[in-house]
Order: structure tokens, then C-alpha cells, then sequence
């Protein structure tokens, strides 16, 4: 069984026809039934029932597709996890944030490392804390800039360099929009929202800011990147709860102060191990320019 006659196999399933699957392959219509055919004589079972007018899938086809499509979605992130392995190796200082917490921060940091020394290489990577979290305990990254907050004081050193107040942001046309404060999840209502996704350690900040009341948010759309989250707020279409710093970017959004704060201290992150202390002196310098404690 080969990878490649899945891929022929699944693309004839999604077509129902071996002569577009083809087509859309690029390859000849033999190559797509000889890859089937093959896969049908190693298994012993029959695939397909062809027919005059192109072919169903039969029981033991309908499984093997199904197992095929999980296989061929397992082995494309397999190569994506192996490209970002191989880019982030190539760089000589490996830097992970979290897009809120970046949202005007990364440029000072790269302002910062490139003051008073040789040019470094260095690779930016997003993502949630979970994620960058264990990037650094997989050596992928060396340092990141995430909450800080319950993170194991004797497997990662950090220091604290800003605290990051959440705010809840509206188009001007809302009628939340004249509020000076909100004052409980009740407020808000079943105001659309557009959350960040659940690996973010704020969506279960937020989260837990709605089970306090016994509610759940009205979620109408999850994003990875802030700028998409800003978009929904900026078009009217939903609200979202942003960290003041990244809100105040956006002069045509309005963003309310929460009357029982949620803050999060942002700082540097690093794994406690024998590449971080080479780096550390690096890492303190660097915080140290950009106002954290040294």
C-alpha cells in the first residue's frame, strides 16, 4: 500500500469517477485504476462495483475511503509539523507569542534585537500558550512571550514585562456602546461574539467569566489571529473581548472596561534546560530594554 495510491483512491471516491479524479490529478486514467486495482489485490476485497455509467463504493470500499481520508489528513499535518521543525532549526533565535499578546509588542522586540548587535536570524511563530508551550519543551522554540500566569516555576523561568487588561470591544453603532462599564456576563447578553479559539488560555479566562453567572457565551465565530477577531468587530457583525493595547490600534471600534477586571501578566517564557542557559543572558537583556525586571 502506498500513499500516493490513497490519494488516487480517495480523489476517485470524492469525483465518483475515475476520469475526473484523472483530470484532476494530472495523470492518466490508467495510472487512477491500476492504483485502485492494486490496492484491491493486496487487501483482497473489492473497492468498487464499476459499472457503464462509473462505479459505487462497496461496504469494504466505504470504510477503506473513510480510513484512507483519515490516514491522507494525518500525513499532511505529519509534513507540515515536519516543515515547521525544519524552518524554526534554520534560525538562530526562535521566538513564540500568542497573536494578542504580540499585537503591538513584536515590533519592539525584533526593534530590540537588532540594537547594538550582529544581525541575528530569527522565527516568529503564533500560537496558542498550549501550543507554544510545548513547542518549548520540544526545543522548537526558545523563548516565548505568553500569560504567565500557573505556569510550573521548576520546569520554566519568566519574567513578568506587562500587564494586559481585557476589554470588551463593540462597533460604535451598538447600543452596548454607551455603556462606561460592563458589569456582569448578563450585560452583554446574547450579543454575538467572536472568540479566539479554545487553545488560548483567554478563551477559558472568558469562559469562566460566563459559567460565574450560570451562562454561555453566544459564540458565532472562532479565530486564530486577532486581526480576524477585529474584523468581526470592526464590520458590526459580532463583539469580542481584546486586551486594551490591541484594542487601542483600532480608532472605530469602542472598548468598555470590564467593573471586575480580568488582567493578565505577559512576560518572557523560557524552559528551564541547557540551551535556555545560553540564551538567558539574551532573554533577561532583552526584557531588560523592553521594561521588564532583569
Amino acid at each position: 500500500m502506498k500513499l500516493f495510491q490513497l490519494h488516487y483512491f480517495c480523489t476517485a471516491c470524492a469525483y465518483r469517477s475515475v476520469t475526473r479524479a484523472a483530470e484532476a490529478l494530472h495523470v492518466s486514467q490508467p495510472a487512477v485504476s491500476m492504483a485502485i486495482q492494486a490496492l484491491e489485490n493486496e487487501f483482497g476485497v473489492r473497492l468498487l462495483d464499476r459499472g457503464e455509467r462509473g462505479f459505487v463504493l462497496t461496504p469494504d470500499g466505504e470504510f477503506f475511503c473513510r480510513e484512507a481520508r483519515a490516514i491522507l489528513s494525518r500525513t499532511a499535518l505529519l509534513a507540515g509539523a515536519m516543515e515547521e521543525r525544519r524552518r524554526l532549526g534554520a534560525a538562530s533565535l526562535r521566538f513564540g507569542s500568542t497573536p494578542m499578546a504580540g499585537a503591538g509588542f513584536t515590533q519592539d522586540l525584533f526593534r530590540a534585537l537588532g540594537a547594538g548587535r550582529s544581525p541575528l536570524s530569527v522565527n516568529l511563530v503564533e500560537g496558542g500558550r498550549p501550543r507554544l508551550l510545548q513547542l518549548l519543551d520540544d526545543g522548537l522554540i526558545d523563548f516565548a512571550f505568553v500569560a504567565t500566569r500557573e505556569l510550573p516555576p521548576d520546569k520554566y523561568a519568566c519574567i513578568d514585562l506587562r500587564d494586559s487588561e481585557i476589554v470588551f470591544c463593540v462597533h460604535p453603532s451598538s447600543p452596548l456602546a454607551q455603556l462606561e462599564t460592563i458589569d456582569s456576563a448578563a450585560q452583554i447578553g446574547g450579543e454575538p461574539l467572536a472568540f479566539f479559539s479554545d487553545e488560548f488560555y483567554l478563551a477559558g479566562l472568558l469562559h469562566d467569566f460566563f459559567k460565574k453567572e450560570g451562562l454561555a457565551p453566544n459564540i458565532i465565530a472562532r479565530a486564530a489571529q486577532i486581526f480576524t477577531v477585529i474584523q468581526f468587530v470592526r464590520s458590526g457583525t459580532a463583539s469580542a473581548f481584546l486586551n486594551r493595547d490591541a484594542a487601542a490600534e483600532f480608532a472605530d471600534i469602542v472598548a468598555i472596561p470590564l467593573r471586575e477586571p480580568i488582567s493578565l501578566k505577559l512576560g518572557f517564557v523560557w524552559k528551564k534546560d541547557a540551551r535556555a542557559a545560553e540564551l538567558e543572558p539574551v532573554i533577561r537583556s532583552l526584557a531588560s530594554q523592553l521594561g521588564g525586571a532583569s
